[in-house]
């Protein structure tokens, strides 16, 4: 009982594993999978929204930039409109009091007009020039001279037109500072000029609304130079964070600059943080759900299958085939095994009983087969002593006729159902033929056309001795006239076909059906029906073989055996 008790106790531990495996492995591959999508369409979803909110600060930052480009221009049209402005430009290059009084008054009027634009805090140095002088509006720093205005990069960018230019450059102005370097043609004749310099937090102060919540940056395209909305974005950026994120870029062609954010499109990014948890919170109740459902189920499961394992492991130690009703209670799935273990132990009990009870029956059979095997010897003797006294009495047609039934009944003796050469199968015919050809004298005749070279193909016994004696009784001797029956054989696509024709009533299609299902016609010798026949065939070489039966009622009948070509050889490489 200890090893019973030991292996039900190993069996239900395997059970509940079991059970928990198959509970919890589902359930929580559902919830990754299920967790994870919802992730990613929710974190897709965010992504899209954050990507649009990301492209509406670049049109606030891009319109701001525009603004900032009118402001310029207003300044600069207001200086090419201004008649001082124009005034002293003319008076450029003489030192005269009108000269004086011009370029004062322009400096005013271009003052005035600055601290009423919403650039001035920006605006570092503000000059009107031209090869023959300057008027300095405004200036953070000492004394410039022409030729250093003249010789910023921003009037080599105008490739020699006459044009609005603006060019992130460093400063003629302070050295070794970057400014957003503005120029404007006010008058051609004087081929004077409106230089502006603007200090580059313009473009930084627009970027501090959202240091800490995108990742903006404004970038010269002409050189080098660029702004970021956090202090950190450049290291990262570096790292090469900028190639695994979403780039919404806008450019503003006035100032040479690009407009740019990164979407960070990683489904657990700072936006998608919470997923990962949502993901090991629900696994992990899973696993405490799967693991308490398991055990619950699995005691409910392994009571019974342990009273049913007892009542297996005490039926083979005690070797005593019993029922158990114990096992049966409940309406489960266990209990019906139960109730069906139940019915086979008694099933089995009567199997044993039948079976005794046969061997009995058997042993009675034996003996009484070792009596009559007298009977076919002493038969067998006394058609041969017929034989012979017909023999010597010249009876020739009788000692044939005992020869014919002699062979037939040794071959019916050994049984029906082995596969013999054709050449004996047709040998048999023959034996039969000859018995029927005394009983029904010239009303028949029997022509065998199977070449020689088929005679070692193996066929079932007993196939063609049915079809010739129906051959005989329903087709030849209904007529009342003499007929004749043809055997003859070919090949075809490895098949073997054997045809036996008969020129007697012949079928119409209602009486061929009829004679293709019956089974109440069979041979008066071997007792096997023209059905049994083709069910044999059937079984022995497959559904595609059997019989074919072609007829016309009053001219013929014709059955076909279609068999593989099957020699004794092929036989035993096969078994």
């Amino acid at each position: 009982m200890k090893i019973v008790d030991k292996i039900s106790g190993q069996m239900k531990h395997q059970f509940q594993m079991k059970v928990l495996a198959g509970i919890l492995i589902p359930t929580v591959a559902f919830c990754i999978v299920t967790n994870m999508v919802i992730g990613i369409l929710f974190g897709g979803q965010l992504i899209e929204k954050k990507t649009d909110i990301e492209k509406g600060y670049l049109s606030v930052i891009s319109s701001y930039l525009e603004s900032a480009k009118e402001n310029l221009d207003r300044l600069s049209l207001y200086a090419e409109g201004n008649a001082d402005v124009r005034g002293a430009m003319r008076m450029f290059g003489t030192d005269t009091a009108l000269a004086k009084k011009y370029a004062l008054d322009a400096q005013s009027n271009l003052v005035t007009t600055l601290s009423g634009n919403p650039l001035e805090s920006y605006i570092d140095s503000m000059y009107v020039v031209s090869a023959q002088g300057l008027i300095a509006v405004t200036q953070k720093t000492g004394m410039v001279t022409v030729e250093q205005i003249l010789g910023s990069p921003v009037f080599d960018e105008t490739g020699g037109e006459y044009r609005v230019t603006a060019l992130i450059t460093e400063s003629v102005i302070e050295k070794g500072k970057t400014k957003l370097v503005y120029l404007y043609p006010i008058d051609a004749r004087y081929g004077s000029w409106l230089y502006v310099e603007v200090d580059e937090k313009l473009f930084s102060d627009q970027l501090l609304p959202y240091a800490d919540s995108s990742d903006i940056l404004i970038k010269n395209v002409q050189g080098e130079g660029a702004w970021y909305s956090s202090p950190g974005l450049e290291e990262r950026i570096e790292r090469g964070e900028k190639a695994k994120a979403r780039l919404e870029k806008m450019s503003f062609e006035p100032f040479g600059v690009t407009v740019e954010t990164m979407v960070d499109t990683n489904l657990y990014s700072p936006e998608n943080g919470y997923t990962p948890y949502i993901i090991l919170m629900m696994v992990v109740f899973a696993i405490c759900l799967s693991a308490f459902v398991s055990r619950t189920i699995s005691k409910r499961i392994t009571k019974p299958l342990h009273a049913l394992s007892r009542h297996i492991s005490r039926l083979a130690q005690e070797k005593v085939l019993h029922t158990d009703p114990s096992i049966e209670e409940g309406e489960d799935e266990i209990a019906e095994i139960g109730r069906e273990f139940n019915k086979l132990v008694t099933h089995i009990n009567s199997l044993i009983r039948l079976q005794t009870k046969m061997y009995e029956q058997k042993q009675k059979l034996e003996m009484n087969a070792l009596q009559a095997q007298i009977n076919p010897h002493f038969l067998y003797n006394t058609l041969d002593s017929i034989r012979w006294m017909a023999v010597i009495q010249g009876a020739d047609s009788i000692a044939n006729t005992v020869v014919s039934l002699e062979n037939l009944l040794r071959n019916i003796a050994k049984g029906v159902g082995d596969r013999i050469p054709l050449r004996e199968e047709l040998s048999l015919v023959r034996d039969y033929v000859a018995l029927q050809q005394v009983r029904y004298v010239e009303i028949f005749d029997y022509i065998c056309n199977v070449p020689e070279e088929y005679g070692d193909y193996l066929i079932v016994k007993m196939t063609l001795q049915p079809i010739v004696e129906n051959a005989i009784f329903h087709g030849i001797e209904p007529t009342g006239e003499y007929g004749e029956i043809r055997v003859s054989a070919g090949e075809e696509e490895g098949g073997l076909y054997i045809t036996v024709e008969d020129n007697g009533m012949g079928m119409d299609e209602a009486e061929l059906d009829e004679l293709t299902k019956s089974k109440a016609r069979k041979s008066a010798v071997s007792g096997i029906g023209i059905s049994n026949v083709d069910e044999r065939l059937k079984m022995n070489y497959g559904q595609e073989y059997g019989l074919s039966y072609e007829s016309k009622k009053g001219r013929y009948t014709r059955v076909t055996v279609h068999i593989p070509k099957q020699k004794p050889v092929d036989e035993e490489e096969g078994g």
